[in-house]
């Protein structure tokens, strides 16, 4: 699930950077924005998907140590 969600991520950061570039290089209005939002989405979309690896991570051992404290019961 971690690896799909990075290649998600970088996927989508490429076509968005990517776009950004090709305004820039063939002077569209709001290239500078484009590529800025292009940026500030990738660097959303990563920490997303490293945040949301990292909760499940520790939903898991969270997970773990209920059902060891429950099983002693």
């Amino acid at each position: 699930m971690k690896k799909f969600l990075y290649i998600y991520a970088l996927v989508f950061s490429i076509i968005w950077i990517g776009y950004g570039l090709y305004a820039l290089l063939t002077n569209q209005p709001s290239a500078h924005i484009l590529l800025g939002f292009g940026v500030a989405f990738s660097i959303v979309i990563f920490a997303t998907s490293w945040l949301s690896g990292w909760l499940m991570n520790h939903y898991k051992n969270i997970d773990a140590m209920a059902k060891k404290i429950l099983s002693k019961n």
